[in-house]
């Protein structure tokens, strides 16, 4: 879909069901989110719109957990604020928060910090704290969805799926060095070691807002729930590196006793993005995870 088509339709759907907002200054912010179309409305409101039934699962889930995390968490999150669902199907359609500030850390701006040892090193501060405070979080305080299967046998689905759907458009060396790397991650007994607690589950660049050196808040929390720590510090490594994942580590020890997991999924990123975009039939996504595998 082009960007002026979903940008109409986003508009069409905040006309039916949030009259009240203003949409003058309306625009699709790209680059930032593989499952949603983002809309920034007169540098107010962030509204995210799910481009398929699961990523409206996904964001259904991110509004039942965002109110619950409020005043728990040391750095800014999500407000949600507005919310529509399809009167047939109850189906989200969009919701909506008031926009954080600051801008996505993304890897070309992080690499542009790297001299800045000050700011790297606040910014590793900032995040074990976050994720200290995320990841102690008493579950039982919270309505979370139930854990349905471990770590463990999630990647184990997954590699079934990769196998089944990727191997196909991948060359027969990358379908060899895919096929050891999971077959030896999935019998190593001691890799999968390590307790459940609250993840945001894509804690990457394009989530982790930056303004004045510091983080200044934390968004997109479609896979937030009970999870592997691991997932969090997979997503640093990727962002940003080992020698940045090992500072936050530093901060927040706990967080690297799944280095070796986190380096696992940091690995296989690239094919889940693949595997997600050929699931939800966007073919950029699906064109740009699997480039260094065809």
């Amino acid at each position: 879909m082009s960007n002026t088509r979903a940008l109409d339709e986003c508009l069409s759907l905040v006309a039916r069901h949030e009259p009240g907002l203003p949409r003058e200054r309306a625009w699709l912010i790209e680059g930032v989110g593989q499952f949603n179309h983002v809309l920034c409305l007169d540098e107010r409101w962030i509204l995210r719109f799910p481009k398929s039934a699961a990523a409206a699962s996904d964001l259904t889930r991110e509004l039942d957990i965002l109110p619950q995390l409020q005043g728990r968490l040391p750095l800014p999150i999500p407000k949600p604020r507005f919310a529509a669902r399809d009167p047939k199907s109850g189906r989200l359609l969009f919701m909506g928060y008031a926009m954080l500030p600051g801008e996505p850390l993304l890897r070309e701006r992080f690499a542009a910090l790297r001299g800045d040892t000050q700011t790297v090193e606040q910014l590793a501060i900032d995040l074990a704290g976050f994720l200290r405070a995320l990841h102690t979080s008493p579950p039982g305080e919270m309505t979370l969805p139930p854990i349905t299967e471990s770590p463990r046998e999630a990647w184990a689905r997954y590699y079934a799926a990769i196998r089944k759907q990727l191997f196909p458009f991948m060359r027969f060396d990358a379908q060899a060095a895919t096929r050891r790397g999971f077959e030896r991650a999935l019998a190593d007994d001691s890799l999968w070691q390590g307790q459940p607690c609250l993840a945001h589950g894509d804690i990457g660049a394009g989530n982790i807002l930056f303004q004045d050196g510091r983080v200044s808040g934390i968004i997109d929390w479609g896979f937030c729930g009970l999870g592997d720590p691991a997932q969090d510090l997979g997503a640093l490594l990727a962002s940003y590196g080992e020698a940045f994942a090992a500072r936050v580590c530093r901060h927040f020890p706990a967080l690297g006793g799944g280095l070796a997991r986190a380096r696992f999924y940091r690995r296989q990123y690239a094919l889940l993005q693949a595997l997600f975009a050929l699931r939800d039939g966007d073919q950029a996504e699906f064109d740009d995870g699997i480039a260094a595998y065809r």
